[in-house]
């Protein structure tokens, strides 16, 4: 999403799943920004993604984090098909 670039803003993806997993979904889909893998879940736990070690999901959620690493938003519900433009417009508003 070419409104990401101008907002000096950085996208990452973190997701349980493997390494393996990952590079699957960047291929088919055509990601152009890193996924963490986080198969121990430590991410995840702390942000709530998951409820304990052994699940094997995670939700789908959005954390904001600014570059003093305060969080500015946590979206626990997001919509997978907008969420570009959400994106977009949250951190075109912090301006």
């Amino acid at each position: 999403m070419s409104q990401i670039n101008g907002l000096d803003i950085q996208v990452f993806g973190v997701s349980v799943q493997d390494a393996e997993s990952h590079r699957r979904f960047v291929d088919r889909d055509g990601l152009n920004f890193p996924l963490f893998v986080d198969v121990d879940r430590n991410l995840s736990l702390l942000f709530g993604a998951v409820d304990k070690v052994s699940s094997r999901t995670s939700k789908r959620m959005a954390v904001y984090i600014d570059v003093q690493g305060r969080i500015l938003k946590i979206e626990k519900q997001l919509n997978p098909k907008t969420h570009g433009i959400d994106l977009v417009d949250f951190f075109s508003s912090q301006r």
